[in-house]
């Protein structure tokens, strides 16, 4: 598990060999309301780093390929799965164990909206993927739809996992105002320095 300077922001990876990229899951310590976001499978020592901190209260999913191991976490921790409502039905066919659904940061627990906005993409994978806006941390968690297959770099969905590359373009240069300080990707390397900037550029060459 790995610590970063947004406070109670960390993050660990899994390696994935034939992407050559990593698969990231976050975890924020927030006292009472600790939250794993997309999480990865963690390991005996990141289980006590998460224990050691208080546990996990809520698991937020962006979409049905990012439930990765969140229905074993939360048998694990005693936490409660938030995910899409829109993938609701593509997820309780996958028997994922989802605790409650979301539409939007209104339907989120209060402890959750407290700090966490939920952002829609259109047009990747799924009909809506979730983006979570990390309101303390001025941060954006973003899944699948935007990624980065090299360091520094961000980029889209690749085409072929598109489902309308319009859509999916309009909703992230629609993103492009906001000045997060990070930007944390599910997939590839996550932006710590420059990350306002570098999602400006993005969206103005999309």
């Amino acid at each position: 598990m790995k610590t970063t300077r947004l406070p109670g922001l960390n993050y660990w990876s899994v390696y994935q060999p034939d992407r050559r990229i990593d698969f990231n899951g976050f975890f924020v310590e927030r006292e009472g309301a600790n939250l794993l976001i997309d999480p990865m499978p963690l390991d005996d020592d990141q289980r006590a780093f998460v224990a050691e901190r208080g546990g996990v209260q809520w698991i937020l999913v962006s979409n049905p390929d990012h439930l990765r191991d969140a229905a074993a976490l939360a048998e694990h921790f005693g936490a409660q799965v938030l995910a899409p409502e829109t993938d609701a039905e593509t997820l309780e066919a996958a028997g994922a164990g989802v605790h409650a659904w979301f539409a939007g940061t209104k339907d989120l627990p209060e402890a959750v909206s407290a700090q966490v906005d939920v952002l829609w993409i259109e047009g990747g994978k799924s009909p809506k993927e979730a983006v979570f806006e990390l309101t303390q941390l001025n941060a954006l968690v973003f899944g699948d739809a935007v990624r980065s297959h090299e360091s520094g770099q961000l980029r889209l969905l690749p085409d072929p996992k598109v489902s309308d590359k319009s859509k999916l373009t309009a909703s992230v240069k629609a993103l492009g105002a906001k000045r997060p300080e990070a930007i944390l990707l599910g997939d590839g390397d996550s932006l710590f320095n420059g990350a306002a900037e570098a999602l400006h550029a993005f969206a103005r060459e999309l």
